[in-house]
């Protein structure tokens, strides 16, 4: 799914290929989740999204950290 975005960036340019990349880089969360809620787990989905929800904060504060502290640097 990566690749095929990275493609359609190359292509679409960096704006559509960013929205593509959000869109579908939680792809396989999103089938998961739907599976899970077939089967009443509503429990693992909550948990699911909430670990996604965290790891993509704690991921955008660390990039952020580490930009501002390159910037600095110069």
């Amino acid at each position: 799914m990566g690749k095929a975005t990275e493609h359609l960036a190359e292509h679409l340019g960096e704006g559509i290929g960013g929205l593509l990349n959000a869109t579908f880089g939680n792809a396989a969360e999103l089938i998961i989740a739907i599976m899970a809620l077939r089967e009443g787990h509503i429990m693992v989905v909550k948990a699911s999204i909430t670990g996604s929800i965290i790891g993509n904060v704690l991921l955008v504060f660390g990039l952020a950290c580490f930009a501002e502290i390159q910037q600095t640097s110069f």
